[in-house]
């Protein structure tokens, strides 16, 4: 299934987003959870467009689960990897699968490199943010001790917020601001939001279509 986002800001709003050096910043949530990960962060325009397919990829790095890290690729299965399948990272580095051992709507991953620790596991997903292609973006992020089992499951919720020194790809644990939860998925395709500037809110776009209630606001984790 395709997603799209479509994101509006004021001439007023732009300019103090520069001059702040503030970034949109998208997520999605980690088993249910709030997110780790900034998946997308990108300089607003006045009508921004985000598109994304709900297919994913695995990846493992030694990039450490903390504020600010970049999850950088070490090893990865390309996108569209196997739900319901499970992948090994073997001593060589090396990810192979998909075999039999998965969790239905999950995409499962043995850790068997033993010359570290632990690994750093997770899915990634493409997406396009205004007509640039955003590829192998991580979205979610876990440490996983040796001959343990990561077992990853993807939601279609996304969570959007304005923030500075937050860069796409990278770790985020500490939040500054609102944060909303967009709830895609079912019959819910595509979303419009507009940012409100004295809530610090997303907040449905005039003539958006989707009801009220796929939208949820958390306040930031400070």
């Amino acid at each position: 299934m395709d997603f799209s986002l479509n994101v509006a800001f004021t001439n007023e709003q732009l300019q103090i987003l520069y001059a702040t050096g503030t970034n949109v910043i998208i997520a999605k949530p980690t088993q249910g959870g709030s997110p780790n990960v900034a998946w997308l962060a990108f300089k607003a325009l006045n009508a921004n467009t985000i598109s994304w397919a709900e297919e994913y990829g695995i990846y493992a790095s030694t990039s450490a689960v903390q504020n600010g890290a970049v999850l950088t690729q070490l090893s990865s299965v390309p996108v569209p990897a196997a739900d319901n399948k499970l992948y090994s990272l073997e001593l060589s580095g090396v990810i192979t699968g998909p075999d039999s051992g998965g969790q239905a709507g999950s995409f499962s991953l043995l850790n068997q490199y033993a010359n570290a620790p632990y690994m750093t596991v997770g899915l990634y997903q493409n997406a396009n943010v205004n007509g640039t292609d955003i590829l192998n973006n991580a979205v979610s992020a876990a440490p996983v001790l040796l001959q343990s089992t990561a077992s990853m499951t993807p939601f279609t919720t996304v969570y959007i917020w304005l923030q500075s020194q937050v860069k796409g790809n990278s770790v985020v644990t500490n939040v500054t601001s609102p944060m909303t939860a967009l709830k895609f998925g079912g019959k819910v395709d595509s979303i419009s939001v507009a940012y409100d500037s004295t809530s610090g809110k997303f907040l449905p776009a005039s003539g958006n279509k989707v009801l009220a209630e796929q939208y949820e606001v958390l306040e930031a984790a400070l």
